[in-house]
């Protein structure tokens, strides 16, 4: 398909046409004509072999002169691919007028000519384009660390080549999301993005695995968009969204890779990947094992206003295990206007944790009245397949009137395991135990599958207008159970010697239905101002089951939301062809999960007892932001974002006490969730990319920005959370001779909020008091890493990466929280200075003589062309 081979093929040709546009000086024979009836064909053809190309990109370009300059500029007048056969035939030219043809192939010699075309209707025939092979072939268009730059402005996202982060290489996507600007990640790996907790993507579609299931060596960019349009999905959870892009070359030949690496806990990692593409076929796979070691240091120390009493608890927890990620597809043209994909993926990994905790309790004042040991093994394992059949039909040349249709299908299976052995003693030493051992084991499973059906139609109606529209069908089914084993002796050799504590233990399903459909009109005002206005209608239904330990009954819940509206509109002013200003407005969603509905006690940590709250209701939260773009120099860019988040009815953690949990003890502090009554984020970030040296890039990022909360204590008094803060990264890519590149980056986060009811993904780690007064205390880290390349023959390369991180051991997470029963110190730091060492092999050839056949009749009309790439476009995935 034509429109997206011609995206694939920018690169090649985008050298060239910057070339023209510097190099064209005002001329006495410039024809510009309004009357386009001219048209040319020619063929292009491979000179060393004399067999014709498909897919070369073939564009038209007339000299103009622009007014407001008083310079001659050239204007893109026409392009297309070539067909299967080598031919070409493109219409609808200026006439009378001088014209330039420029044609690309990668891997071979751009060829431009200069020619005339009269207006007396014929057909002008520019005869056989001998196309010379280059001599540099692959290495020329090799993905690296120096290829890309670190950060471009999108339409309507900001993106961020992770090729440049070396400090991330042979590591996860937590890391990658720890250089990305705006991007907050904590010990845990949960991410936040201006304050919120952005929906995270995978090409263009949301995703259930989590950031330290995807490797970083697979990811290609990182796109950041902060205030998505009615396309994209209501339920965004903070209202912006983060797509990861993986790597997915479609050039034509063949070409792959392998990487090897360790750190220096002994962490392995390695992969591979290929690709193939030749005529209507184009088939890539990667598969990809990452493993894991690393030990956190924690302390909490919690003090109860009931009571005058606390407990300390202090630990260190030893993490490891490891995933693999495979992943392989193919695309198909069926001819110039129809491709159909089929891509798969699977993910399974096993994830343990080692940590003995140590609890002293004591009365404010006074030595500590008992000791406790707890000695917890735990384990996290889970498969997730994901299965998608894409189609899309062009309905013009250009591939800007088009339909597509995906189908997507996912089956997650996790699990979980812990065995925890409590011993409470009289002395610190734990010679003299005040009651037997407690022991008690744990087993989790939850399933969970989804089906996505959408479609998406564009069509730009007129030259300066065009309408969007589309419709989603979302099901997601869970099943999950949770089994927990207790002994009170100390004895219990095994699950035999146990008994099922069915108060603890939990057997529940549930259903989801989101049921969505979007339209959108964008148009010009003048040729300075645009604007898109956008409208979204969802509907949810959720329906849970609480069953009985036997599985025999159950009591059922279910919440179903009405038809709630989404609007969205962006106007935009073009002040010159180097800045930019966009004004821009959406309506979020963020719907409450089962864990936060489900009236389920969990009694996993004795010491944070939490339940579910089946009346919560969905925050909606208004983003309103203001962007100012301006790109200076040869390579600079700096973009100010002025942003506001206000959220209705938020939801947030509190704590409240329940003598109903625990007969033997009327005052037992339980977490929970209710809907808060406001909350505001607004701030001012600035970003800015330029290139202070031929061989040094900086990429700099400040955000200012003030978060309140305000919601009421169980006791009915109002409370107000606020807290001004802000936080800074920087990267430094320094570009060396002989191959060499090198990296310092690095970020600072000033005292903030306490973030709202945040948790580590597999339940580990401690509390987090949303409703409480508390704020996190200043940290910062610093990495580094340095690259060799080396290049020999013809697509070949190979190169060595060491990276450290967090040189200085400064990246401790220190926090304060407060309510009306407690208040919490708490403390977490992770080994810093772990060097990982990482080995990366490419190969590949995309000479076409390798791959020599015939132009065969009958399939002229196809151009070999639209391989189905996604990339950065999410306009299907958004729904």
């Amino acid at each position: 398909m034509k429109f997206i081979t011609a995206a694939l093929l920018f690169a090649t040709t985008l050298v060239s046409t910057s070339a023209f546009s510097q190099q064209a000086s005002p001329s006495s024979d410039i024809i510009v004509s309004t009357q386009k009836n001219g048209t040319i064909k020619g063929l292009v053809m491979e000179q060393e072999s004399g067999t014709p190309i498909a897919s070369a990109s073939v564009q038209i370009y007339q000299d103009i002169l622009d007014t407001a300059t008083h310079r001659v500029r050239q204007l893109l007048v026409g392009s297309m691919i070539s067909k299967n056969d080598g031919t070409f035939q493109l219409g609808n030219l200026p006439t009378p007028s001088k014209l330039k043809i420029l044609v690309a192939v990668v891997g071979h010699e751009t060829f431009q000519k200069v020619f005339s075309l009269s207006d007396d209707g014929n057909i002008q025939d520019l005869g056989t384009i001998k196309m010379v092979t280059s001599t540099s072939k692959l290495k020329d268009v090799t993905v690296n660390a120096t290829s890309d730059q670190f950060f471009k402005m999108g339409v309507d996202r900001k993106i961020f080549s992770v090729a440049q982060s070396l400090v991330s290489t042979g590591q996860t996507a937590e890391e990658v999301m720890a250089q990305i600007p705006s991007v907050d990640v904590d010990l845990d790996g949960n991410v936040t993005l201006r304050g919120g907790s952005p929906q995270l993507f995978i090409d263009g579609k949301p995703t259930t695995l989590t950031l330290d299931q995807i490797p970083s060596d697979i990811i290609d960019k990182v796109e950041l968009i902060t205030n998505p349009s009615a396309k994209f999905d209501a339920s965004s959870n903070g209202g912006s969204i983060i797509n990861i892009v993986l790597k997915k070359d479609r050039k034509s030949g063949y070409h792959g890779g392998l990487t090897a690496g360790v750190d220096t806990r002994g962490a392995l990692n390695f992969g591979g990947d290929f690709a193939f593409r030749q005529g209507k076929f184009n088939f890539f796979a990667r598969g990809m094992h990452r493993g894991r070691n690393s030990e956190t240091d924690n302390s909490t120390r919690r003090n109860f206003f009931n009571n005058d009493t606390s407990i300390v608890q202090t630990g260190v927890s030893h993490s490891t295990g490891s995933f693999s990620f495979y992943n392989a597809g193919v695309d198909y043209l069926l001819d110039t206007r129809n491709t159909i994909t089929l891509e798969g993926r699977y993910v399974k990994g096993t994830f343990d944790q080692d940590q003995p905790q140590y609890v002293d309790s004591l009365v404010a004042g006074q030595d500590p009245y008992s000791y406790s040991r707890l000695a917890t093994n735990s384990g996290f394992h889970f498969k997730d397949l994901n299965g998608e059949l894409s189609y899309k039909h062009l309905f013009n040349e250009d591939g800007d009137h088009n339909l597509t249709f995906d189908a997507r299908y996912s089956n997650s299976d996790n699990g979980n395991n812990s065995n925890l052995n409590t011993g409470i003693y009289n002395d610190p030493e734990f010679t003299d135990p005040r009651i037997p051992n407690i022991l008690r084991t744990t087993f989790g499973d939850g399933k969970r599958k989804r089906y996505t059906v959408q479609a998406d139609y564009v069509n730009p109606i007129t030259e300066n207008s065009k309408i969007e529209a589309g419709l989603r069908f979302d099901s997601q089914n869970s099943n999950n159970s949770n089994y927990q084993y207790e002994d009170s002796t100390g004895t219990a050799t095994g699950l035999d010697g146990m008994k099922l504590n069915t108060r603890v233990s939990s057997l529940y399903s549930y259903d989801e239905k989101t049921y969505a459909a979007y339209g959108i009109w964008s148009s010009k005002l003048s040729e300075k101002f645009t604007y898109q206005l956008g409208l979204r209608a969802e509907r949810y239904e959720y329906n849970g089951k609480n069953y009985t330990i036997d599985g025999n009954n159950y009591t059922p819940f279910s919440v179903s939301y009405p038809l709630n509206l989404f609007p969205s509109a962006f106007l935009t002013y073009t002040v010159n062809d180097k800045q930019d200003l966009q004004a821009s407005y959406s309506r979020k969603t963020n719907r409450p999960n089962f864990w936060q509905l489900i009236p389920v006690y969990d009694y996993s940590d004795p010491y944070n007892i939490r339940v579910g709250n089946s009346n919560l209701k969905p925050e909606f939260t208004n983003l309103f932001e203001l962007n100012y773009n301006i790109r200076y120099g040869a390579n600079n860019n700096f973009l100010v974002s002025g942003y506001m988040r206000q959220t209705m009815d938020m939801i947030t953690r509190y704590q409240y006490i329940d003598s109903k949990v625990d007969p033997s003890n009327d005052s037992t502090i339980v977490n929970s969730y209710i809907n808060a009554n406001t909350s505001y984020t607004y701030g001012l970030e600035l970003t800015d990319k330029m290139t202070l040296a031929k061989i040094w890039d900086l990429t700099g990022n400040v955000n200012i920005f003030n978060s309140i909360i305000n919601t009421k204590d169980i006791d009915g008094s109002n409370i107000r959370n606020q807290q001004w803060s802000w936080f800074a990264k920087l990267n430094n890519t320094f570009k060396l001779p002989a191959g060499f590149s090198f990296q310092l980056s690095g970020d600072y986060h000033a005292k903030t909020v306490l973030p709202n009811g945040s948790s580590n993904r597999h339940g580990w780690g401690g509390s987090n008091l949303g409703t409480a007064q508390g704020y996190i205390s200043p940290y910062y880290r610093i990495d580094a890493a340095v690259k060799k390349d080396w290049k020999w023959g013809e697509g070949n390369s190979l190169s060595l990466t060491a990276s450290i991180g967090d040189i200085f051991g400064t990246n401790k997470h220190d926090s304060y929280s407060r309510t009306a029963i407690t208040e919490e110190y708490s403390s977490r730091f992770r080994t810093p200075r772990i060097v990982r060492f990482t080995l990366s092999w490419r190969f590949g050839q995309i000479d076409k003589s390798l791959f020599k056949r015939k132009a065969q009749p009958g399939q002229g009309g196809d151009n070999g062309g639209d391989m189905g790439g996604q990339g950065g476009d999410m306009g299907q995935g958004g729904m």
